[in-house]
């Protein structure tokens, strides 16, 4: 079967994440983005939920492995 995990009620690896982070909504973000970016590169996961669409996204802080990815080309800017 394998580690992956196919999309049924009981499991949903996401659900936990989601059920243990501080998420807000797209207004808060706005009105305290300051803050909430600083949270976020000490170390926190914090989601935004959009009330409209009902999508949460989750900001969380870049590793050097990421950065390098999207700094570290040839390729024109």
């Amino acid at each position: 079967m394998g580690g992956g995990c196919r999309r049924f009620e009981s499991c949903r690896p996401d659900a936990y994440i989601l059920s243990t982070m501080k998420i807000y909504s797209v207004e808060h973000w706005q009105n305290n983005w300051d803050t909430l970016i600083e949270r976020v590169e000490n170390g926190e996961h914090i989601g935004i939920r959009n009330e409209e669409s009902g999508q949460t996204a989750v900001m969380i802080p870049a590793d050097n492995e990421l950065l390098r990815m999207y700094t570290d080309h040839d390729e024109a800017s």
